[in-house]
């Protein structure tokens, strides 16, 4: 293998997608079982590498990704072909692939680098009879984002210009989903859409899977003296955590002038290295014999400057959800 990747780069290729065993290679195998044609995906690892590394400074992540693409690419292929919504344009597809079969043999997936697009996209090469994904000089896309770019690609497939530019701003703000084809394209919907469940391999990890994909949940529990506020939202936690901290009222009674509540941001029970809590008590335990500690302005924080809306509360209203369906960043 090229001595121009890193040896992180070149450990990953070797086991995620060089390997038999691979998720890359286990859903190529799934595609060829629905379809009955392989598409095997080829890549250029040092030109690839070259182009998109100054969007990787964690070289670690650059392989994980462009396998999470690439078995993105086959999810959402075979969730179509499997879906009777796109029976035509199923139809569509294997003739396409009868054709170029005819004058080149096996038709393969090209993985390459872009600069013109800002999320993954693919399309059909039809003077060299190959698809072709393209990788943008761009930073990781969440799933949903790369959903919905792949989806559009498809469906457009067979009228497609084939400009890059046309795809340059996908923006995704629905969840995980196969969308029906707009009316007049293909045939009309007559059964309901359904989806496949994405493979483990083509998940981002927490920090990014939960950043990236709505909706946002995040509950405020009174208990007692302690308020906790947890969200699988993490920067919205560490912006309520960091407001808190830099504007904390000190209590003039303490002679080390600490602030009247302290604010912990916790990591998570579930993950490393990713916070998902915080607790919100007094400084000075003895000062917990009071009165609770007033939530308003943490509430109006949640939902004035985070955009969260109240979706339930316990009857007792010392507990409260929220959640919000736009992705922030």
């Amino acid at each position: 293998m090229s001595k121009e990747l890193p040896l992180k780069v070149r450990v990953d290729i070797r086991d995620l997608w060089d390997s038999p065993n691979s998720s890359v290679t286990e859903s190529m195998n799934s595609l060829k079982s629905t379809l009955g044609h392989n598409i095997a995906p080829r890549v250029e690892w040092p030109i690839l590498w070259a182009e998109v590394k100054e969007k990787f400074s964690d070289n670690t992540v650059f392989v994980p990704t462009v396998v999470r693409y690439a078995i993105g690419w086959y999810e959402r292929l075979i969730g179509r072909l499997e879906n009777e919504v796109y029976e035509e344009w199923t139809e569509q597809f294997l003739n396409l692939l009868v054709e170029a079969g005819k004058s080149k043999g096996a038709v393969t997936l090209h993985i390459e680098p872009t600069a013109k697009i800002t999320v993954p996209i693919t399309k059909w090469n039809a003077k060299l009879s190959t698809f072709q994904l393209c990788v943008p000089n761009a930073e990781p896309v969440s799933q949903s984002r790369l959903d919905s770019s792949f989806d559009k690609c498809f469906e457009n497939l067979f009228n497609s210009n084939g400009k890059d530019e046309d795809w340059a701003d996908v923006i995704v703000n629905a969840p995980h989903v196969v969308k029906a084809p707009a009316a007049g394209s293909f045939s009309e919907p007559q059964v309901q859409s359904v989806t496949r469940l994405p493979t483990l391999d083509a998940l981002a990890r927490p920090n990014e899977l939960f950043t990236g994909s709505g909706p946002y949940v995040l509950i405020v529990d009174e208990r007692g003296p302690v308020i906790v506020v947890q969200c699988s939202h993490e920067p919205s936690l560490e912006l309520v955590s960091a407001y808190l901290k830099k504007w904390a009222k000190p209590n003039m009674n303490d002679s080390l002038k600490r602030p009247i509540l302290k604010v912990e941001l916790c990591e998570s029970e579930y993950f490393y290295g990713v916070f998902d809590t915080i607790v919100i008590e007094r400084t000075m335990a003895r000062n917990n014999n009071g009165p609770p500690i007033n939530p308003t302005l943490l509430l109006a924080f949640i939902e004035g400057v985070l955009g969260y809306t109240l979706t339930n509360t316990t009857s007792t209203g010392g507990c409260r959800t929220y959640t919000s369906t736009t992705l922030l960043k």
